[in-house]
């Protein structure tokens, strides 16, 4: 790395001009890229036909709400001088969208501003996260830092009663169905003792317990083990985008939850839509069995219409590729064998189904008819089904892909209403708003 100054006295430290050539002469390097291969374009795909389904379009719309969640940050700094510090703005939409209302929008010649404030249900929520050099509460560490803001987000968010907390609590142990007695922490935050069983009937009303073995306290939060990937020395850097999918599923679960033990039925008329696939990465990805747990449940006693859209990355990148392979109204259903010989790095035939430690969902590539192209994930019961999808795997398939075909917007490339609104009402952007949000935290930070 190079030198920077601080002073401003001496200048920083220029990269060489030349040293490029050493890598482009080198015998070795230019063997490496020769062995290198990379994904193939549309004209190297088979499409296994087997695979690709025709959509049939239901005669009648048992949608008649829907809701997407969206969420963005930005890290700005508070101080910049050594050692410098940086906190974290979160914000985070829910979009609550009644079907209606689009429907009679699409009958429109233009749409209304009033038509627009129509739509734009919206449920906001903030969090400011230390990211580096900074400590909370009287926390000496920037771990502990961040382990107490996460909690005490999840505490406020909702009423006492009924708050994200509570949600989480009933989702780890399982609550909904057949009660577990504990989970596995796999690394305490005070004392790094390892594979501790952590006991639900130990836990107190706000959701907080001791370790078993240096008796420190144990957040119910820690369960996402992000306090495992803090450097108190480099910042947590590495924790937001885990973090902010984390609190996207977390909140749409706590939706499901609250219409589930209040009205049960109307989980037939909801219609939940996760920006991003329906996956948990890096050290949050142990939830994705609690939230498959819970999906199959309610497959199985009520219903669930839940889809996560990506709309960048590799499989967005290889939909585009092969968008005219595909005929309108049909679907391709995505097998290790096509993952890892057209999308991915792999063994076509690995036995190991993809992301089948993170992924509580398949993805498919759905061309809709009027040819655009969507990679959605929906949830499956069992992991290996990635490995020999059928339709039957997927519940509820051709309403949701109709829907998310209704749902079409103009906007930007194969985007959709709800998603495209939530994220242009809590995106916060880089200028102006990580300049003001800069001198906002300057003036409140003591």
């Amino acid at each position: 790395m190079a030198y920077s100054s601080r002073t401003g006295k001496r200048p920083d430290e220029l990269a060489s001009k030349s040293s490029h050539s050493f890598l482009i002469n080198d015998e070795e390097v230019q063997s490496f890229l020769e062995n290198c291969e990379y994904p193939k374009s549309a004209e190297e795909v088979e499409l296994d036909r087997s695979r690709i389904i025709k959509i049939q379009y239901p005669e009648e719309n048992s949608i008649e709400h829907i809701i997407a969640m969206d969420g963005g940050y930005s890290t700005i700094p508070v101080r910049k001088t050594f050692p410098s510090s940086l906190i974290t703005f979160f914000q985070f939409g829910e979009i609550f969208l009644n079907t209606e209302d689009l429907n009679n929008m699409s009958e429109m010649p233009f749409i209304s501003r009033e038509s627009m404030s129509a739509l734009k249900d919206l449920e906001r929520s903030k969090l400011v996260l230390p990211t580096k050099n900074v400590s909370y509460n009287s926390n000496i560490t920037l771990t502990h830092s961040v382990r107490s803001t996460i909690y005490e987000y999840f505490k406020k968010k909702g009423d006492e009663k009924n708050n994200l907390l509570s949600t989480t609590y009933w989702l780890i142990f399982n609550l909904f169905d057949q009660p577990e007695e504990s989970f596995n922490l796999t690394i305490c935050p005070h004392c790094k003792g390892k594979n501790q069983d952590i006991l639900r009937a130990n836990f107190n009303s706000e959701y907080t317990t001791n370790c078993p073995e240096c008796n420190g306290i144990l957040y119910l939060t820690d369960c996402f083990r992000l306090h495992e990937v803090i450097d108190d020395e480099l910042g947590a850097g590495g924790i937001l985008g885990y973090l902010v999918n984390l609190i996207e599923q977390i909140n749409i679960i706590h939706t499901i939850k609250y219409i589930k033990e209040t009205q049960p039925k109307l989980l037939d008329k909801f219609f939940f839509i996760k920006d991003g696939p329906l996956a948990f990465f890096g050290q949050t990805a142990n939830m994705h069995k609690h939230v498959r747990k819970l999906c199959n449940y309610l497959f199985e006693h009520h219903n669930l219409f839940l889809a996560g859209l990506e709309k960048s990355g590799a499989f967005v990148e290889h939909a585009d590729e092969i968008k005219n392979l595909l005929e309108p109204g049909e679907a391709l259903l995505l097998t290790n064998k096509h993952i890892y010989s057209y999308i991915l790095p792999g063994d076509p035939e690995n036995t190991q189904p993809y992301a089948g430690t993170s992924y509580y969902s398949s993805k498919i590539i759905f061309k809709s008819r009027d040819e655009r192209v969507y990679v959605i994930t929906l949830p499956v019961e069992n992991e290996n089904i990635v490995l020999n999808p059928q339709k039957d795997d997927f519940k509820n398939l051709d309403t949701i892909l109709w829907n998310i075909e209704k749902l079409r917007c103009d906007m930007y490339d194969n985007s959709i209403v709800p998603v495209a609104l939530a994220n242009k009402l809590i995106s916060l952007s880089s200028h102006p708003s990580s300049s003001i949000l800069e001198k906002f935290a300057k003036k409140h930070t003591k």
